[in-house]
């Protein structure tokens, strides 16, 4: 969240996930917080727990350091999406990348609402929604709501 109240969507956490690691070595946060988007288990690593389990296994900080740099890669490549200068690549860009991480062929369900794809992507709803649209028109995809189906015309459009 920025000074004037505006929020922007950092990352979206998923089972198995985590956040807020950076309290557990002393360090601040003031700006970035979290909301659950569906019904939600947390929990809770205390900076005490977490500092006696790093000297019993040292993996656990190992294996730290490799999500860290995992979501280091994937803010990187949310800050490529923003440096985009048009939405409509943004929005080709972000389904590429969650059609490459998909386990179903040909589709894709968006992980939040189109009001927080948005707001991740930088952009209004209102824009994202005139893109599904056109990508429909075009025969590009089929948009039921948050699944989505690629159609061969996308990847001749886009590869």
């Amino acid at each position: 969240m920025n000074k004037d109240g505006k929020e922007h969507i950092i990352r979206i956490i998923g089972a198995g996930d985590y956040g807020g690691e950076n309290y557990l070595f002393d360090l601040q946060n003031t700006t970035v917080y979290g909301i659950a988007l569906t019904k939600t288990e947390v929990c809770i690593l205390y900076k005490a727990d977490f500092h006696k389990l790093l000297k019993i296994d040292h993996q656990v900080g190992q294996n730290l350091l490799k999500l860290n740099a995992k979501k280091s890669v994937e803010l990187e490549r949310q800050a490529q999406l923003l440096s985009f200068y048009r939405v409509d690549v943004r929005l080709v860009a972000y389904l590429e990348d969650l059609y490459n991480i998909n386990e179903e062929e040909n589709s894709i369900t968006l992980p939040m609402s189109l009001k927080d794809l948005a707001s991740y992507l930088g952009t209004s709803a209102e824009s994202l929604s005139r893109y599904f649209k056109e990508f429909e028109t075009k025969g590009w995809i089929e948009r039921h709501h948050r699944k989505i189906i690629i159609k061969p015309a996308f990847w001749e459009e886009f590869k």
